[in-house]
Parts: structure tokens; C-alpha cells; sequence
């Protein structure tokens, strides 16, 4: 009888992970069981394969949800990040591997007892970032640790962008995945990292402020801002008491300063909801978080306020300008918090058209001594581009990592326990050369510094 993987949400990451699980499914003898709240969805996604089944996954019913999980060789969630907890101790309950892209949470870090116990593993971190960034990051360091080299600075940024030739707007960005996560960025509290030896707290009102210029081969030039706590991988990556630790995101040459105008504002803020009267303009509506003007005033006035009350520059105040945020247009939607407004208005400017393409770019520095004392820098760099919207770069290098662990799962190629991240030579080789096989792979360049 065939092995059975068990993919729990369809949406928009999922596509290139479903995909190429189902275009391997015969040869290598499994099937692909997918859920979704949604079931036109996952049918849609299943495209009528001989391999696939699909369900009306309901979050509301954990009965059925451990029961198809119990009945599944292995799972892959592909739910909301707060569920894998759940999904977690499911899997743990019925002796079933789970594989997630999400950030390893402390709630399922404290499970690693019970996982090893149960004979499973519970691997998260294994999309794009998290998840190829360790791949590509660890292999290197590795590499640099086996030769005698002695590390002292790693920086690593990650973009999802819109692909060059799709490039129409002064942002440089299009939505390529979940758009309220790009709206709330720098609301998820305050970034950690060390630069020159210092470790750094970086506030979220100034996180647009501290921008690293990343110039990538052959790409171009982007704008990094640091990202989460980038000291929790001083031990993962086995680098402790490195002058230098920055994980952070890429974004188009100026994005970072208007996206700090909005913020400074506190246009992108969730804490408050509004009721707005029919009529009310995007001037009137950017007027009221600058102050200091009346709801009538003109474009020029309400961008002045803007400027006075942010310190935005003039290239900054273009960008709000091209959003149409000192225009006459009435707003889209007049309730809700000014988060959930804004995202209105930049679902229509920022949207990935029919025939867009997106692409991911990551880039990762090393610095380091040789073992004769020479400085070196070291930089692996990547840019994909995606096929189509659906088939979407970022949808195919978050999926591809969770599609060929799982194939090599199935394979009996690898075997762990406990909670796992693919920080080891054994997962991140192979998946590598997968990655490697689909398009995937990283440009180095090793010079004297």
C-alpha cells in the first residue's frame, strides 16, 4: 500500500509544494492527501491527479484533523503558524513526522523530549526564510570551520521582490505573499542583533532608519533592514561570540524610506479601528495622522505636515504621493484599524498582475581569517525568478524544501527525532543538490577583503 503525505492548508504556498510532490508521487509510490477549509481550493490545487485525495480541513474539529494525521505517514503543515503547536501535539499523539516552514516556536521547542520518545520528528524552519537561508548558511560555514578558518561576521537578507521586468512602480515591491504580514511589518516588536562586536536593540520606530545597502551580482542594489532576533542563531549556527550576526529583509533601492513615513505616522498600526464618514478623501484620511492641518487642506499642505512630522524626505513624500496619499479618491473602506485601510489601498497598487513575475533574492556575507591570518569576505548570493502567479517564486522555494524533505523522508534517506531544524549536514546536503536540480542555487565569490 502507498505511504501517505498529508498537506494541511493549500493556499498560496502550497501550489509549487503540491505540485511537485504529486510529479513524483507514482514513480516514488506515495499519495498526496491535501486539506483545506476551503475544499474547491485544495481540489483546485490537487488538479485531478490519480495520486491525490483532498478534505474540508476544520480548524474547529481536532478530532478529524488527528484522525487524518494518524492515518498519514507524514505531515506537512502549511497552516497559520499558531496552529502548529497543535498540529504538533497531534503528531506526537499518533507517532507521525511533521514538517512546517514556520519559525520554531518555544511552545514546540519544549516538545523535543516527547517527539524523540514517540520516534518522530518535528522539523520546522524548512521554507525559504527560515529554511533555505540555513541550508545555504550552514553549508558555508561549515565549509570555512573544516578548513581552519576562523569566522567573526555573517549577514544574511532575504527579499521577496517583483522580477525586473515586471518592475513598474517607484516602490520597486508587489505582493507576493500574505499581504497583511508585509502591512504590519516592524509591529512585531523590536530587533536583536550584534554589528562590530556590540550587541544592538533596534526599536521598530527606528527599523526603517538603520538600512544596509546589499549590492548583489548581476541583481542589483537592495535596502536591508534587520529582522527578529538574530542572536537565537548564534548557537544554531554554532557561531558563538561572533563580532558580527544580522538576519534581516531585502527590499528595492528607497522602499525603506517611505514604508518609515507610513510608519512613523502610524498608518500600518492594528491597535485602533476608525469609522470614517462616506466622502472621506486619502488626503483628509493621511491628514489626520500628521496633525497640524485642517481635514480640507490641500495636497501641498497635508505633505508638508507629513514631512514635518516624520522627517521624510522628498523621495520618501513621492512614494506616499504615488499611493495616492494626498490625492481626492475616497477611501476603499471606511472602517477598521488603519491597518486593515491601508492594505486596501495597497492590495490595488501593489498587486501582482496576471502576467507579473516575482522573484526571491537572497544574500548572505561572510567575513573571515584563513588560517594564516589573510582576511577574506565570502558572499553566496541567489535570485529566482517564479513562472507564473501561481507558480511564484516565493511559492516554489518555500515549497520545494518541504517537498524534497518529505520525498527523502519517504525514501527512508533520512531519519531523525526530537524538534529539528535543517541546520545539519545531512539534511542540508541533499536538499541543496535537490534545490540545485529545480533552478535553485547560489553564486559565490571569495575575495581578499
Amino acid at each position: 500500500m502507498p505511504k501517505c503525505v498529508l498537506i494541511l492548508g493549500a493556499g498560496r504556498s502550497s501550489s509549487s509544494l503540491i505540485r511537485h510532490l504529486l510529479d513524483h508521487s507514482v514513480r516514488e509510490d506515495f499519495v498526496v492527501r491535501i486539506g483545506d477549509l476551503d475544499p474547491e481550493l485544495a481540489e483546485r490545487k490537487a488538479g485531478g491527479h490519480p495520486s491525490a485525495s483532498t478534505f474540508a480541513l476544520d480548524a474547529g474539529n481536532p478530532e478529524a484533523r488527528r484522525a487524518e494525521i494518524a492515518s498519514a505517514d507524514l505531515v506537512i503543515s502549511m497552516l497559520p503558524a499558531f496552529l502548529h503547536p497543535q498540529v504538533a501535539r497531534d503528531a506526537i499523539a499518533t507517532r507521525t513526522t511533521l514538517i512546517t516552514p514556520s519559525y520554531l516556536s518555544p511552545e514546540i521547542a519544549a516538545m523535543d523530549d516527547e517527539a524523540r520518545e514517540a520516534g518522530i520528528a518535528i522539523v520546522n524552519e524548512l521554507g525559504l526564510d527560515p529554511g533555505i537561508d540555513h541550508l545555504s548558511a550552514m553549508q558555508v560555514i561549515d565549509e570555512l570551520k573544516a578548513q581552519g578558518h576562523t569566522l567573526h561576521s555573517f549577514e544574511s537578507y532575504t527579499g521577496g521582490l517583483v522580477a525586473p521586468e515586471s518592475d513598474d512602480n517607484p516602490w520597486h515591491y508587489k505582493f507576493t505573499w500574505n499581504p497583511r504580514n508585509v502591512v504590519l511589518a516592524g509591529q512585531g516588536g523590536s530587533a536583536t542583533f550584534r554589528k562590530n562586536g556590540l550587541n544592538r536593540v533596534l526599536p521598530p520606530h527606528r527599523l526603517f532608519k538603520e538600512v544596509t545597502q546589499v549590492d548583489v551580482p548581476g541583481v542589483g542594489r537592495f535596502e536591508g533592514y534587520a529582522n527578529r532576533d538574530s542572536l537565537a542563531y548564534e548557537r544554531i549556527y554554532g557561531l558563538e561570540g561572533i563580532d558580527t550576526l544580522v538576519r534581516g529583509t531585502l527590499r528595492g533601492d528607497g522602499f525603506c524610506g517611505g514604508w518609515d513615513a507610513l510608519f512613523a505616522l502610524g498608518m500600518n498600526r492594528d491597535d485602533a479601528q476608525l469609522s470614517l464618514p462616506p466622502g472621506t478623501t486619502w488626503r483628509a484620511f493621511t491628514a489626520g495622522f500628521a496633525g497640524g492641518v485642517r481635514g480640507d487642506a490641500d495636497a501641498d499642505a497635508v505633505r508638508s505636515a507629513v514631512a514635518k512630522t516624520t522627517g521624510a524626505g522628498e523621495r520618501s513624500l513621492d512614494l506616499l504621493e504615488w499611493l495616492g496619499l494626498f490625492g481626492d479618491e475616497p477611501l476603499e473602506v471606511l472602517q477598521g484599524s488603519p491597518c486593515e485601510i491601508l492594505q486596501h489601498r495597497l492590495e490595488s497598487k501593489w498587486a501582482l498582475g496576471a502576467n507579473d513575475l516575482d522573484m526571491i533574492v537572497m544574500w548572505h556575507r561572510f567575513r573571515y581569517r584563513t588560517a594564516d591570518g589573510e582576511a577574506r569576505v565570502k558572499t553566496a548570493s541567489l535570485m529566482y525568478i517564479g513562472e507564473d502567479d501561481t507558480h511564484t517564486a516565493m511559492s516554489l522555494t518555500v515549497g520545494l524544501p518541504l517537498a524534497l524533505a518529505a520525498r527523502l523522508w519517504m525514501r527512508s534517506d533520512w531519519s531523525g527525532t526530537g524538534v529539528v531544524l535543517p541546520t545539519y549536514a545531512d539534511l542540508y546536503g541533499p536538499l541543496l543538490e535537490g534545490l540545485a536540480a529545480e533552478g535553485i542555487e547560489f553564486q559565490e565569490q571569495d575575495d581578499p577583503e
